[in-house]
C-alpha cells in the first residue's frame, strides 16, 4: 500500500522576496501525482501536481489572498490510481505592506470577472521621485533604481502574489515552464520561479557596470526592454551598441544648427541560448540609415545608463517573433516604426510606420496604408497574435519627425492598436484601437505601455504605463497646465512631465463596438509624493 514516508506539512515560503506564498513538503515511497485545492472563502482553485520520479516533493502554494484564511487540501495518487489519504491545512496568508513607498497603491475602478479573460495579471511596477532622472540625487537614484516589484492580481484586482526585487525591472515574459524571465536596467536578465528563487541569469559581458555574480555572460554591451522566449527555447533580446559619427545633427528643431561629431547608440538584436551563446544577431547600423533621426534622438536617455553624451538613434523597445515565417518584429521608438526581419536572410521584409525620410531601398519596404489608419509614433512592444495581426502600444508622441513641427504633449493621446498586414500587397490596415470605443478618457502616456490580445475571450489587455496627471498638475494655484508641458528633458526653463507624479492604468477591454472596460485599476500615489509606473505585464491562465 502506498503511503507517506514523510507526512505533508505546510510552511511559509522561506524566500522573503515572495512572502504571499507557502510550501508543502512531503515524501512518498513511490512517484505520485494529484491536485492541490485552495479555498479562500470566495473562490476555489485547483492546481495540478504533476507526476514526478522524485519521492521527496515540494509543492508551491501561490495565489493566496492577503490577510485571509485558506483551506488547502492536497490529494495524491500513484500513476496506477491508488490514492493516499488527503492532507488538509488551514493557512492564514500574511497581510500586504501598507501602500506608501514600499508597496504600490492599487485602486480598483472596475471589475467584471464574468466578462474577463480567466486567470491572473502579472505587472511590473516601478517607482521614482518626481524629478527628471538626469537630476536625481544619489538617494533618489537608489530609491528608483534599487527597487521594483512584480505584482499578481486576480480577476477582482486583489493582490494574490508579489515579488519584491532590489533592482529596477524592465520587461517580463512567462516561460513555458511557468517561470518568469525579465531584464533589469543594469543589463542583467534573470529567470525566477513563482517562489522568487533564481533559476538562471545572464548579463551583458561588455556592460559598463562590470561582471555580474553567478550569471552567464552574453557578448553584448547591454540587454534592455522586453525579453522574448522563442519556440526553440532560445531568447531574443535587444542590446545597445555605439558608433561615432561625424556631421550629425545638434538640434531637432533648428535645421541650420551646426553639425557635430557624436557617439550614437543603435540596437543590435540577438538570439542566445541557455548557455549564453549568441546564435543570431541583426544590427540596425548595418541595415538602416543612422542619419535618419526622430524626435528625442538627442535626449539624455543613455546618460544615466552608463553611456553619457550618446545620441539615442533607434531606442529599440520591443520584440516579437512570428513563427509562421521565422521572422522577428522590432519596435524602434526613435524611428517611429516596426520592422519585420527575416531571421534566415536578415533581410527587411517590411516597415510599418511613417513614410518620410527613408532611403530609396527602404521605400520599397514601406507598407501602404489602407483605410482609416494612424501610424504608430514612439510605439512600444509589438506582438504577433494567433491570427497574425500586430498588436502594440502607441504612445503617439510628436506625430512628426525633425524638422516638421510636432504636436504638443497634451495633444498626444496614447492608445493600444492592432494592425493587419497583407504581405503580398504590402498593405496595412488598422483593425482595432482602444480610442475607437465609446470612451472620452484617453491619456497622455510618455513612454512604455503594453497591449495583448487575449486568447480565450478575444479581449484586449492594455497597460498605460507612464501617464500624465489626470488634471492640470498645479491648477489650484494657477501655475501649470498640461498645455505648458514641453518635450525636452534638458530644457530647464519649462515644465516637463517628469517634474510631476505620473501614474499608471491597467485595463481589459471587451472586443465589441464600444470597447467596454471590463477591468480597470489605477496605480497612483494619493498624495503625489511617489511617481508610480507599470512598465508592462501579461495575463496568465494560472499562477
Amino acid at each position: 500500500m502506498t503511503e507517506f514516508t514523510q507526512n505533508a506539512v505546510i510552511a511559509q515560503n522561506p524566500n522573503p522576496a515572495v512572502p504571499l506564498a507557502a510550501i508543502i513538503d512531503f515524501a512518498t515511497d513511490v512517484p505520485v501525482q494529484g491536485v492541490l485545492t485552495i479555498d479562500d472563502g470566495k473562490r476555489i482553485r485547483d492546481k495540478i501536481v504533476k507526476l514526478s520520479s522524485d519521492l521527496q516533493r515540494r509543492v508551491p502554494v501561490v495565489g493566496l489572498r492577503a490577510g485571509k484564511s485558506h483551506r488547502i487540501s492536497l490529494k495524491l495518487e500513484t500513476e496506477a490510481g491508488e490514492a493516499l489519504p488527503p492532507a488538509t491545512f488551514e493557512w492564514q496568508a500574511p497581510d500586504l505592506p501598507p501602500g506608501t513607498i514600499d508597496f504600490p497603491p492599487i485602486n480598483i475602478v472596475a471589475s467584471e470577472p464574468a466578462r474577463m479573460e480567466p486567470g491572473f495579471m502579472i505587472v511590473c511596477v516601478r517607482r521614482a521621485a518626481p524629478v527628471r532622472q538626469i537630476w536625481w540625487s544619489e538617494k533618489q537614484t537608489k530609491f528608483g533604481i534599487r527597487w521594483s516589484m512584480l505584482v499578481g492580481l486576480d480577476e477582482d484586482g486583489e493582490v494574490v502574489w508579489y515579488f519584491q526585487h532590489d533592482s529596477r525591472i524592465a520587461g517580463i515574459d512567462r516561460l513555458p515552464n511557468g517561470n518568469l524571465f525579465f531584464h533589469q536596467v543594469n543589463f542583467q536578465s534573470i529567470e525566477i520561479d513563482l517562489l522568487g528563487n533564481r533559476v538562471n541569469s545572464f548579463y551583458a559581458a561588455k556592460r559598463p557596470f562590470g561582471p555580474a555574480k553567478d550569471a552567464i555572460p552574453i557578448d553584448a554591451q547591454s540587454m534592455h526592454h522586453q525579453p522574448h522566449i522563442m519556440p526553440n527555447g532560445n531568447y531574443l533580446a535587444m542590446t545597445a551598441n555605439a558608433r561615432e559619427f561625424d556631421n550629425y545633427i545638434s538640434s531637432e528643431t533648428d535645421p541650420d544648427a551646426p553639425r557635430q561629431t557624436i557617439k550614437v547608440v543603435g540596437d543590435r538584436i540577438i538570439e542566445f541560448d541557455k548557455d549564453g551563446k549568441v546564435i543570431w544577431s541583426w544590427n540596425t547600423f548595418d541595415h538602416l540609415d543612422p542619419y535618419r533621426v526622430g524626435y528625442q534622438t538627442l535626449e539624455p536617455y543613455w546618460d544615466p545608463r552608463g553611456f553619457p553624451n550618446h545620441a539615442d538613434w533607434t531606442h529599440g523597445n520591443g520584440l516579437g517573433y512570428d513563427h509562421r515565417d521565422d521572422s522577428v518584429l522590432i519596435s524602434l521608438r526613435a524611428q517611429d516604426c516596426v520592422v519585420k526581419v527575416d531571421r534566415k536572410t536578415s533581410e527587411i521584409k517590411w516597415i510599418l510606420g511613417d513614410h518620410s525620410g527613408w532611403d530609396e531601398d527602404k521605400q520599397k519596404k514601406l507598407l501602404k496604408p489602407v483605410g482609416n489608419l494612424q501610424w504608430p509614433w514612439h510605439g512600444h512592444n509589438p506582438r504577433v497574435t494567433p491570427e497574425g495581426t500586430i498588436v502594440m502600444y502607441d504612445n503617439a508622441l510628436f506625430q512628426a519627425r525633425p524638422y516638421e513641427p510636432p504636436k504638443q504633449p497634451h495633444e498626444c493621446i496614447a492608445r493600444a492598436v492592432e494592425y493587419e498586414v497583407d504581405e503580398e500587397r504590402m498593405e496595412v490596415r488598422q483593425v482595432w484601437s482602444s480610442l475607437d470605443g465609446g470612451h472620452d478618457d484617453g491619456v497622455v502616456s510618455w513612454a512604455m505601455g503594453d497591449a495583448h490580445r487575449l486568447p480565450q475571450t478575444d479581449n484586449m489587455f492594455v497597460i498605460d504605463s507612464f501617464v500624465a496627471p489626470k488634471a492640470d498638475p498645479l491648477d489650484r494655484r494657477g501655475k501649470v497646465s498640461l498645455a505648458d508641458l514641453q518635450w525636452s528633458e534638458r530644457e530647464r526653463t519649462h515644465w516637463h512631465l517628469s517634474d510631476f507624479c505620473y501614474w499608471a492604468r491597467i485595463r481589459e477591454y471587451a472586443r465589441n463596438e464600444n470597447r467596454d472596460v471590463v477591468f480597470e485599476a489605477h496605480v497612483e500615489d494619493p498624495y503625489d509624493i511617489v511617481r508610480w509606473e507599470v512598465f508592462g505585464g501579461l495575463k496568465s491562465p494560472e499562477l
